[in-house]
C-alpha cells in the first residue's frame, strides 16, 4: 500500500501540475484547432519552468544541505523551493504574455504563484498539502476553463480528476506526510484561486 502511494505521490507531484494542466487544454478545449501548429511552442516553457527547472535548482538546494528532504516534509524547510518555484513561474507567464496567449490562459497560470504566495505564508504556521493545492488548482482550471471558455460540462473528465484528487490526498495519508486537515486546506486553496482566476480572466 504504501509503495502504491509513493507511486501515486511521484506521479502527481506538485511540479509536474502545469504541464498536465496545460496537456488537457490540447485534449478538451480548442487549442488543439487554434495552436495545432504551435504546440511545442506552448508546450516546452511548461515544461522547463515548471518542472525542469525548478527540479533542478531544489535538487541543487538539497545537495547543499539547505533542505533535508527532496519531499519537503519539514515545514521550515519549504520556503527556499516555493520561492525558486514562484521565480521560475513567473519566467513563464511573461514569455506566454509575449507570445500572445489569452488573457485566461496567463490568468491560469498566474494563478498557481497565487497558490504559492498564499501557501508560503500558511507555511510560517502550518503545513499545507502542496501535492494537493497542485492537483486541485488542475482540478478548479479545468473546471473553470469547461464552464466559462468552452461552455461544456466534460463530466466523465471531471469524475476522472475528482477521483484522482482523492487517490493523491489518501496516499499523503498512508504515507503520513499531512493531517487530513492539511489535506482539505491543500485542496481548497488550490481548487478556489484556480478557478477564480480563470473566471476573472475571462
Amino acid at each position: 500500500m504504501n509503495q502504491f502511494a509513493r507511486i501515486v505521490s511521484s506521479v502527481f507531484q506538485p511540479l509536474l501540475m502545469p504541464i498536465y494542466s496545460i496537456l488537457l487544454l490540447f485534449v478538451y478545449t480548442h487549442f488543439k484547432l487554434l495552436f495545432a501548429n504551435q504546440f511545442w511552442m506552448i508546450m516546452a516553457p511548461v515544461i522547463l519552468f515548471s518542472f525542469v527547472i525548478p527540479g533542478v535548482l531544489i535538487y541543487a538546494v538539497y545537495k547543499m544541505g539547505l533542505v533535508s528532504d527532496l519531499s519537503l516534509k519539514i515545514r521550515k524547510e519549504r520556503f527556499i523551493p516555493y520561492s525558486i518555484v514562484l521565480g521560475s513561474y513567473l519566467i513563464m507567464i511573461f514569455y506566454y504574455h509575449r507570445i500572445g496567449m489569452p488573457a485566461w490562459f496567463l490568468m491560469l497560470a498566474a494563478s498557481s504563484i497565487a497558490v504559492i504566495l498564499i501557501a508560503i505564508f500558511i507555511t510560517i504556521w502550518w503545513k499545507i498539502s502542496a501535492h494537493m493545492f497542485g492537483i486541485s488548482g488542475l482540478l478548479g482550471g479545468v473546471m473553470a476553463v469547461s464552464y466559462f471558455i468552452e461552455k461544456s460540462n466534460p463530466f466523465y473528465l471531471f469524475a476522472i480528476l475528482f477521483l484522482l484528487a482523492g487517490l493523491v490526498g489518501t496516499s499523503r495519508l498512508i504515507l503520513r506526510r499531512h493531517t487530513f486537515g492539511q489535506v482539505i486546506g491543500g485542496f481548497s486553496l488550490g481548487f478556489i484561486i484556480s478557478f477564480l482566476f480563470v473566471w476573472i480572466g475571462t
